[in-house]
């Protein structure tokens, strides 16, 4: 995801079988697979978290706005590069405290418009993600349907959608 202010919808799925995933993204453009690992910060009922990728200095600092329900949702994030993520980290650590650190492979592809995440979540499992960003807010509606029928389409369960981050499901971290 670009830096800056973005209104998007989302909706995020427990998914064991990520081949099955992958074989149903066939003609999707891959865009990659990263390392990832999000420090959340405890900022009351706010969402802010520092995401550093293996391999790079480099890193985003995001906040962001969202209903803890299941199925498709609507989120306002607000992204920042950062230029070295690993003294960011270390500043934050000593303003904030951790409230969790997330590590993860997650595969990024671009399907009808719709980026696609495929996500291993050390100590959780398997999962996918999606995000259609809005340009306007009469693009919602359009939105919530495209993410409804692809989540058919990759027959994901009701009782497979996530309500909740990565975050909530962790103990708090260690900030050492």
């Amino acid at each position: 995801m670009d830096a800056g202010s973005k209104h998007l919808v989302e909706l995020k799925a427990r998914y064991e079988d990520l081949g099955k995933a992958r074989a149903l993204l066939a003609g999707a453009e891959r865009i990659g697979t990263f390392r990832q690992v999000d420090t959340y910060f405890s900022v009351g009922d706010r969402r802010l978290k520092l995401r550093s990728v293996a391999g790079a200095t480099e890193g985003q600092l995001i906040y962001y706005e969202r209903p803890d329900v299941g199925g498709v949702k609507e989120s306002r994030v607000l992204l920042a590069s950062i230029p070295d993520a690993a003294t960011v980290r270390e500043i934050l650590t000593r303003v904030f405290p951790v409230k969790a650190e997330v590590r993860k492979t997650r595969e990024i592809f671009r399907f009808q418009g719709v980026q696609v995440h495929l996500d291993t979540v050390e100590g959780l499992g398997r999962f996918v993600e999606f995000e259609k960003i809005l340009a306007e807010e009469s693009e919602r509606e359009a939105g919530v349907n495209q993410l409804e029928t692809l989540r058919r389409y990759l027959q994901i369960a009701d009782e497979d959608l996530m309500s909740s981050s990565y975050s909530d499901f962790f103990e708090p971290a260690s900030t050492a």
